[in-house]
């Protein structure tokens, strides 16, 4: 059975019915997931997962960091409990101009639409299409993720247009968070939209991390790399999510704040991944006459950055709710990376060996690494096929889950977030006829998944912090 905080008469039980209500009301297909297998603590997985994405919704965060008393707009350090006294931002006599892209923008941009209203000068957010809602004082518009087009082209001129307004005594407040790269792009000159896209497919199949993968697209744009602020020219204040491990505010919200790559570290990604000769040939001569007037800026003065929600917060928040579900939680680490097969075996593993009753927490960001030309077949993603990769890994071995998740509800080329299993799926999945090595081997997680039933579906979660991965392992003999 699970963990025992859900029972009738037992401490918890009433924090334990909102946790399983949270799920159903998160998860679209909820219902399909929990009828089958080890369904309990399938259930359990998702109430967790459901509290640990609540936990990181940027509106809500904002709502509790940012208040405006009169002409003053108050901030509140996030996770202070030091007595460290709020920032203050005067905005008598200034123009407040709000620029920002990103997967979980939209509710902050709506939380500052209400919060400032007329004193908003102008303001435009870039988000992905289908996210976009009606804002009185906010722009809203929608591009294309994870691969840029005209619509995000379109987007990043609009953010310089805005950008180029506002004078030396104004204030921007940026609104910067994962999956900006591809929402607003503006190339570098000489460049064309084409030869973005080009570099961006390249990019993403070639199974780096979204570290040396912004090294590149920094130096290959007018908007990246610190440019959008340098290009203010005034006082910035930002508010963002971070998707990066490590935190790192240069690979995060990376339009505002000053860059800490430059041309020559570009250019070694291009060496070690084998990039060269694949690259639009003005995208590889830019990068190769690395010309000190289009480095991206290492110095910005006046740029206050925030951010109000990120992977501890997330893994936090599901070792909570594991515990009021009468789970022994812990979190195992925040920066499990590398290729996601591999790092859902190496989760997996951790779970079948942990003691009956336990709930291990992880968060990182996995990737997939694809064969030259090689494409995702079948909808899957990291989080898919770490899943999959898991239920091979917990086949045979004591009652136990694992839910891999990308936290902004979107894994890969499909609508799924990701997949919950257990140790009985890879059986299951043989006796249907799956053949899951070579599913794994084509990257075809997906199909496999959709077969078990295991895709889990959540639709935009409108927050965007590293993915998620969670074990629960039963208590009872026979594994309930």
């Amino acid at each position: 059975m699970s963990g025992g905080g859900e029972q009738a008469g037992r401490p918890g039980a009433a924090r334990a019915r909102e946790l399983h209500e949270l799920a159903v009301g998160r998860f679209v297909n909820c219902g399909e997931l929990t009828d089958h297998g080890r369904a309990e603590l399938r259930r359990d997985a998702l109430a967790v997962a459901a509290a640990a994405l609540a936990a990181v919704d940027p509106a809500a965060r904002l709502r509790e960091l940012v208040t405006r008393e009169g002409d003053e707009l108050i901030v509140t350090r996030p996770g202070d409990g030091l007595g460290e006294a709020p920032l203050r931002f005067d905005l008598r006599s200034r123009r407040v101009f709000v620029a920002g892209a990103g997967k979980a923008t939209i509710g902050m941009a709506a939380v500052l639409d209400e919060l400032l209203g007329g004193r908003i000068a102008a303001g435009a957010v870039v988000v992905k299409r289908g996210q976009a809602v009606p804002l009185r004082h906010i722009e809203v518009l929608e591009a294309a993720h994870p691969v840029p087009d005209d619509s995000s082209l379109a987007g990043g001129l609009r953010l310089l247009e805005l950008a180029a307004r506002a004078g030396p005594d104004d204030l921007l407040i940026g609104l910067v968070t994962g999956g900006s790269s591809a929402l607003a792009v503006a190339p570098a000159e000489g460049l064309t939209l084409a030869d973005k896209v080009a570099v961006n497919r390249l990019l993403l199949a070639c199974g780096a991390d979204i570290v040396p993968i912004n090294r590149v697209r920094k130096h290959l744009s007018r908007l990246k790399g610190g440019r959008l602020a340098r290009a203010a020219g005034c006082e910035v204040l930002n508010f963002t999510v971070s998707d990066v491990v490590g935190d790192r505010l240069d690979a995060v919200t990376d339009l505002t704040v000053p860059d800490s790559s430059t041309f020559a570290e570009a250019q070694a990604v291009c060496d070690e991944w084998a990039l060269w000769e694949h690259l639009p040939r003005r995208a590889a001569e830019h990068l190769r006459r690395a010309d000190p007037a289009a480095e991206s800026c290492h110095e910005l003065d006046r740029v206050t950055t925030f951010v109000v929600a990120d992977c501890g917060l997330m893994c936090s928040a599901a070792a909570a709710a594991a515990e009021a579900l009468g789970y022994r939680a812990g979190v195992l680490r925040l920066d499990l990376e590398g290729e996601s097969a591999a790092a859902g075996r190496w989760f997996a593993r951790q779970a079948a060996a942990a003691a009956p009753g336990s709930a291990l927490v992880a968060g990182g960001e996995a990737t997939t690494v694809l064969a030259r030309g090689q494409g995702l077949s079948g909808g899957g993603g990291p989080s898919q096929e770490g899943a999959l990769a898991g239920a091979l890994e917990l086949s045979g071995g004591p009652a136990a889950c694992l839910l891999c998740l990308d936290s902004d509800g979107h894994d890969g080329p499909g609508h799924a977030a990701g997949g919950l299993v257990d140790d009985l799926t890879a059986a299951a999945l043989a006796a249907a006829g799956a053949d899951l090595q070579a599913a794994l081997a084509a990257h075809a997680s997906g199909t496999a998944l959709e077969v078990a039933r295991d895709r889990v579906l959540t639709g935009p979660t409108g927050t965007n912090v590293n993915d998620l991965k969670l074990g629960l392992v039963g208590t009872g003999p026979a594994g309930h």
